[in-house]
This record gives structure tokens, C-alpha cells and sequence, in this order.
């Protein structure tokens, strides 16, 4: 061993630095040094546990350090995220902050798969996998980072994905604040067929009355006729501690402040 390293991996490391190879399957490894793809995936198994390798989805491998002076090139997080999983798109705060909604979360990505993969840190910014059902997987276009096209919730799935599951954007007054400030930006039919879509009541009713607060046009008996009108909370945590009120128009025991809705 020189360096922690045998002279294959050295030798596999110094072939990937010389062709600024950062990302390598163990396909190409196997190819690149003769061997067996079992034999590569140890090889890059090895690399992984002596912090050289990154281990990223479908037999890849990120390379993490390098034997020269300078460092690897930075590789944005989004590229890097596109590789640990299939399907995907990158949604809540992440894609949040894409559509300039919110200010990015440098340490933190949020990526929606029906796939199961576990959370895991690269290169000090934690990916954090949401896994969903088929039927939500949608509202998703490829967009360009530094040249690679990555799947990218738009603005309208952004905000249902985050109206759904309000903990990955920051809160629940963080994503009505968010409704609130972008509303005259939104595709409201666009806003309303997601919802649909993704099959919830409660998300259903809790749409309806955020709109309905924003004194907004929608399309409001087509959205109603995908509620259940089970009497459900608007806020399943009741955050703000209040005695709940019933709204008849959407079925919903009201447990937020009115204040939320006060345009500033």
C-alpha cells in the first residue's frame, strides 16, 4: 500500500484524474483495468470506505479527493444529486430556491423519488430523498445546470408538493406565505389540476381555503368535487396551539391565524 492505496487503485485514480474523469461506473472500471464487474464493484466498494469514492446510485462512483496538489473541480450539488437515483426531480426548498422563491439551502437537497434510497452526505451537502407513490410523480421539466439537464419540479409542483408536506419548505406559514407572495405569478388552473392529481382531500380542501383567503379566482366547484369532506385539521400540528373553528365552505377545523393571509 502507498499512500492508503494499492497500486490498482492508485493506478484507477490517477487514470480518472488525468482524463477529469470525476464520475465512473463500475462498468468502466472493469473495462479500464480487465477485470470482472465484481471485481470492480469491490474495487470501488474499497475506494468508498477509504473516503475516495463517493458511492452514488446505479454502480456509480463520485471521485471525492485527489493524489495532486489541487483539489477535484467543484461539481454543483444538482448534477450530483441527478446521479443517486432514479426516477427523480428535485422539488420542496430545493427547487424552491431554483424559481427564486426562497434563498437556496446550501447544505441541504430535497429530491421527490417513487424509488426507496436512503439519506445520504456527499461532499458536505446532505440529500434527502422523499419518497412518493406513482401518482404524485409529475409536474417535472428538465432545466440546465453547468451544461447537465437535471429534473426540476416547476413553480406550480413546487408549491403542492410543499402545501402537502410543509415540513420540507419550512413550515406551514412558510409555504402559505410563500402562495400569498408568488399568487399573481402562479398558472391557477395549472395550481389546481396538480392538486387533483395528486389525490389528497385534505390537500383539496387546504388549497381551497388558502385561496378562497387570497381572493382569488379559481376554478372553485371543480376543486371541491375532488374533496371527500371528511372534517379534517388545516394544521395536523397545530402549531400556533389555537381552538380550532370550523370553515363549512371546505370541511376544515381552522387552526392558524388569520394574520397569515395579511398581505404585508
Amino acid at each position: 500500500m502507498k499512500g492508503g492505496l494499492s497500486e490498482t487503485q492508485k493506478k484507477l485514480i490517477q487514470w480518472l484524474e488525468q482524463d477529469n474523469h470525476w464520475f465512473v461506473t463500475t462498468k468502466e472500471i472493469s473495462s479500464y483495468l480487465s477485470c470482472t464487474e465484481k471485481e470492480a464493484h469491490s474495487l470501488g466498494f474499497a475506494l468508498s470506505l477509504k473516503k475516495w469514492f463517493a458511492t452514488l446510485g446505479h454502480n456509480q462512483y463520485l471521485l471525492l479527493r485527489s493524489t495532486q496538489p489541487q483539489p477535484p473541480p467543484f461539481i454543483h450539488p444538482f448534477i450530483i444529486g441527478s446521479r443517486l437515483v432514479e426516477p427523480y426531480y428535485f422539488s420542496f426548498h430545493t427547487a424552491a430556491s431554483y424559481h427564486k422563491l426562497l434563498p437556496s439551502l446550501p447544505t441541504q437537497v430535497y429530491l421527490v423519488t417513487t424509488a426507496i434510497r436512503n439519506n445520504t452526505d456527499i461532499r458536505g451537502i446532505s440529500y434527502r430523498f422523499i419518497h412518493v407513490t406513482p401518482r404524485k410523480f409529475f409536474g417535472f421539466t428538465p432545466v440546465t445546470i453547468d451544461g447537465v439537464a437535471v429534473n426540476m419540479a416547476d413553480k406550480e409542483k413546487t408549491l403542492i408538493d410543499s402545501l402537502e408536506k410543509f415540513k420540507y419548505i419550512g413550515g406551514l406559514p412558510e409555504i402559505i406565505r410563500l402562495l400569498k407572495d408568488n399568487i399573481d405569478t402562479l398558472d391557477m388552473q395549472r395550481l389546481v389540476d396538480y392538486t387533483v392529481l395528486m389525490g389528497s382531500s385534505t390537500l383539496v380542501q387546504r388549497l381551497g381555503y388558502i385561496l378562497d383567503h387570497l381572493n382569488v379566482s379559481f376554478d372553485e366547484e371543480f376543486l371541491k368535487s375532488y374533496s371527500l369532506g371528511v372534517l379534517t385539521y388545516f394544521d395536523p400540528f397545530n402549531t400556533y396551539d389555537l381552538k380550532p373553528k370550523r370553515d363549512e365552505k371546505w370541511n376544515l377545523m381552522i387552526n392558524i391565524p388569520d394574520t397569515l393571509f395579511t398581505k404585508e
